[in-house]
């Protein structure tokens, strides 16, 4: 009689790093800033379009003036407790892409995803002030997305994926004039490239871990940048 091998399904690919029992250090890092810099950031200077924009939210005409930093700030910066909270609950759930990947892989793909995202977002919406971290966690649900199609992950990890992409884009599409979904959209395509990179092609450590310190060093200087750059008198 002939038996068949049950599958084993792996989606760790490199060895945890040197960072302690905690399973997503960068995760929580992240989770973190993002809900001190909600509480603490812009309870000082106000949720009001100023307060905003003083804490690092996204505005295509100062970007052009040169404060490049809110690209990266604007990650960190929530229009609303509802935001936000929708936004930490969504990274929680996907912090199991830094356990399956490495904490310097999920460092990038959140990062530069965050960052694409932002700079999808300049062309098409040149007079509004925009903030969030959807962008980078539309990143990690591409990481998510890519592993599944590789067939990294069961396929009902794929199936529930596919369904969950497939909401956002419905509620994308009846909420263009509010909604980013520019970022969302390069979020996603930008994790999904990051990872499939990673699975086929740059499984160098160092590589990884070299892109996410200077990811991480960009991220710092732009909230540091943020609080040390007055507006325009203007504002």
């Amino acid at each position: 009689m002939m038996r068949r091998r049950r599958r084993v399904w792996r989606v760790r690919f490199l060895p945890p790093g040197p960072y302690g029992s905690d399973p997503a250090p960068a995760g929580w890092t992240f989770l973190l800033v993002t809900v001190f810099w909600y509480l603490v950031v812009e309870t000082v200077f106000g949720k009001e379009t100023f307060g905003l924009l003083r804490a690092g939210a996204l505005y295509p005409p100062l970007v052009e003036h040169g404060q490049w930093f809110r690209i990266l700030s604007t990650m960190f910066v929530h229009v609303s407790l509802w935001h936000i909270l929708v936004n930490m609950i969504s990274l929680w759930t996907l912090f199991v892409v830094e356990q399956a990947l490495s904490t310097p892989v999920f460092i990038a793909i959140y990062i530069i995803s965050g960052a694409v995202g932002s700079l999808l977002t300049l062309p098409i919406s040149p007079d509004q002030v925009s903030a969030g971290a959807s962008g980078a966690i539309f990143g990690l649900f591409g990481a998510m997305l890519a592993l599944a199609l590789l067939g990294l992950f069961p396929p009902a990890v794929r199936n529930q994926l596919l369904m969950v992409l497939g909401i956002n884009v419905v509620i994308d599409l009846m909420n263009l004039g509010t909604i980013g979904w520019m970022a969302h959209l390069g979020g996603l395509a930008t994790g999904m490239a990051l990872t499939y990179a990673f699975v086929k092609w740059l499984r160098n450590a160092r590589f990884w871990t070299v892109l996410a310190w200077i990811c991480s060093l960009a991220c710092g200087l732009s909230l540091v940048w943020d609080l040390a750059t007055p507006l325009p008198l203007s504002w």
